[in-house]
């Protein structure tokens, strides 16, 4: 068990989503693991990426998935926080009502999307402006993947970013009929999803709870590359039988959503600055030194070799 004194805490503020989905299976067998060896962690969950990030900023919270934008942003205006690995890559696509099969179609149209600011928002303005340049859309802020879905089914939109969850949910209720435009991690290789962030107070004080996050954070990665493993996690921690357990595993996997050395590497984070700053989102001037401490990671994959 950890003993708390000057480089471990006693406790752990994680943030954890209060409807959680597959996304969050890694992060969820981390604190089980955190917990048996001894930390008392207290999860607090937020609406959205935003409250997030100020609990974050505000010491309100020790460790937080965020989308990376907003992350980047909030660093650029002075928050003294940090990337410390990947939380997973872009699980989020772009499903469109019968009739609009191509990005074109979408003049005019609204598509519901999370916010105005978060990696899969930026992710779907590049799409557009790639795909079919000129085309005017309006964003609707939904908040949540089942709001947008249900507004998507009703056809209240004519599109929506969902996660490959509600995807899923999509093709059992009518596959024919909606239409898969984008998957953007697939579409945009490369691109940040979520990463786990923290306060850099909290990782210089307590740098052996750092490493030890770290460590069952990419332990637990590792592990669900199985199939059998995550559909068993999926049942077990998100109540989803058996059929859809194992067609969630799939669908995810073959996106290859989580890195098992923990991300950050060949220039990701320059990569990810770069597409903020493109897209409007950043101004320039942030490094990668700046923005993500490595260390922690550095020193787990060191400790249990990379893969």
């Amino acid at each position: 068990a950890p003993q708390p004194g000057e480089s471990r805490a006693q406790t752990i503020r994680m943030e954890l989503p209060a409807e959680p989905d597959v996304s969050d299976v890694p992060r969820l067998m981390a604190r089980e693991t955190l917990q048996k060896a001894g930390y008392i962690v207290e999860a607090t969950a937020y609406r959205d990426n935003v409250i997030a990030i100020q609990g974050l900023v505000s010491g309100q919270t020790d460790i937080a998935v965020v989308s990376l934008p907003g992350a980047l942003a909030a660093m650029q205006q002075g928050a003294g926080i940090t990337v410390i690995m990947e939380a997973g890559g872009h699980t989020r696509c772009l499903v469109t009502a019968p009739g609009i099969k191509q990005c074109s179609d979408l003049q005019g149209k609204q598509v519901a999307v999370p916010n105005l600011v978060s990696a899969q928002t930026l992710a779907f303005r590049r799409y557009i402006a790639t795909q079919c340049p000129g085309t005017e859309v309006e964003p609707v802020v939904i908040a949540g993947a089942d709001n947008r879905l249900a507004a998507l089914l009703s056809q209240r939109t004519g599109g929506a970013i969902l996660d490959l969850m509600a995807l899923l949910e999509v093709q059992r209720y009518d596959k024919a009929r909606f239409n898969l435009l984008s998957v953007f991690g697939t579409d945009f290789p490369g691109l940040a999803g979520a990463v786990v962030v923290a306060p850099r107070s909290f990782l210089d004080r307590y740098p052996e709870t750092a490493r030890d996050i770290v460590r069952a954070w990419v332990v637990a990665a590792r592990a669900i590359q199985d199939p059998a493993v995550l559909a068993r996690e999926i049942e077990n921690r998100l109540g989803l039988k058996p059929d859809r357990a194992a067609a969630a595993a799939a669908a995810y996997l073959a996106q290859n959503v989580w890195d098992v050395n923990g991300g950050l590497a060949d220039g990701f984070m320059q990569r990810n600055i770069d597409f903020a700053m493109e897209m409007g989102a950043l101004k320039p001037g942030l490094t990668p030194d700046a923005t993500a401490d490595a260390r922690y990671l550095t020193t787990v994959l060191t400790e249990i070799g990379r893969k």
